[in-house]
């Protein structure tokens, strides 16, 4: 299989990364805040996770939230009577990206919009976390890796699973051999969607493809590397009255691996089976992870036969900004997630999504 090139980022060393343990070294709320926080905004409100983010940024004894930017007069006037946007302080975006005292700004925007803010974020020396996916222009997304190498600064984008304790005991049976050579991934993402979400969905290219897919796609290019060829079909098969790609499938072939992602609106449904000649993993329901490790020896702590491996609920969003503070401490990128990892995630989304690229 093609592996991604780990490459320095920085024109400066990007430190050492993370030592990983048996499900990986980030684990929620444990990053050491410095003694004083690194000051933070955020643009934008519309984002699925944007509430999500701002919670954890709040939790966190590593960051100062000192901004909030919503440039939409609509969206503004509905987050000042959400209750969850509560006492946060709003700005508009140039004073937000004017001060110096933020460090880092997240981009909350929909989708659609988020390259051009997280653009402006680069070039005023901050930086950046994208929430996914990060748009649908890729010579855009480029522009913004190559701006930041510039500038010394990092990005980082929000697919949900990087940090999942699931995923990293994947990585580690990938990485250290458990499995044998994998020759097949079947990856699920189903989500229910209103008429309002539908809605808004049909705005993008491949529908739920876009919207959604990227979580599985992120992980399986983490785990098996670049893939040799991207194909797909985007249907739509609700009686809904509109035009969304709402049943998908993406078909990402490595070396001897294929796996196949899958996408449907009728239910919540959620899976991420790997199959290898020595072993499988299968995670269900990976937000509250039930996993079933298959191994014909021993490794690790495990020894040969069927183990279900209790992880606990998995906590979004705040692992991530754990690793992102300590990628702008210590001045490296953040683990495991390079730009070469997220530019091949984007390209394949993209491509699975039906874009000529």
């Amino acid at each position: 299989m093609r592996r991604i090139a780990r490459r320095k980022f920085f024109s400066s060393s990007l430190g050492a990364m993370m030592a990983t343990r048996a499900f990986g070294s980030v684990a929620a709320g444990t990053g050491t805040p410095a003694k004083h926080p690194i000051g933070t905004g955020i643009i934008g409100t519309a984002h699925p996770h944007a509430v999500g983010h701002l919670r954890s940024i709040r939790r966190s004894e590593s960051y100062q939230l000192l901004g909030v930017a919503e440039s939409k007069t609509d969206l503004l006037a509905q987050a000042k009577t959400d209750s969850r946007w509560s006492g946060v302080p709003w700005v508009t975006v140039d004073s937000l990206l004017a001060d110096e005292r933020i460090q880092l700004v997240c981009i909350e925007t929909d989708p659609l919009e988020a390259l051009e803010y997280a653009h402006q974020a680069v070039l005023a020396d901050k930086h950046t976390k994208i929430d996914k996916p990060p748009g649908s222009d890729f010579k855009a997304l480029k522009e913004i890796f190559r701006e930041a190498q510039r500038r010394n600064r990092v990005l980082q984008m929000g697919y949900v699973y990087r940090y999942n304790l699931a995923f990293r005991l994947a990585h580690r049976a990938i990485r250290e051999g458990w499995l044998g050579p994998i020759r097949s991934a079947v990856c699920q993402m189903n989500d229910r969607l209103s008429a309002a979400g539908r809605r808004r969905l049909d705005r993008y290219p491949g529908g739920q493809m876009f919207e959604i897919c990227g979580h599985m796609i992120d992980a399986l290019i983490w785990l098996l590397g670049e893939p040799a060829r991207v194909s797909s079909v985007l249907r739509h098969s609700d009686p809904a009255e509109d035009e969304l790609e709402d049943d998908v499938l993406a078909m990402l072939e490595f070396e001897p691996a294929v796996a196949v992602v899958k996408s449907h609106t009728r239910d919540g449904n959620r899976y991420f089976y790997v199959f290898g000649q020595e072993g499988s993993i299968q995670i269900d329901s990976p937000d509250r992870p039930q996993v079933r490790l298959a191994l014909s020896a021993p490794h690790g702590e495990f020894g040969p036969g069927v183990h279900q491996v209790p992880l606990g609920p998995s906590q979004r969003y705040l692992p991530d900004l754990d690793d992102l503070a300590g990628a702008i401490r210590e001045n490296r990128w953040v683990e495991f997630f390079t730009p070469e990892h997220d530019l091949a995630v984007q390209h394949a989304l993209l491509t699975a999504c039906g874009l000529k690229l």
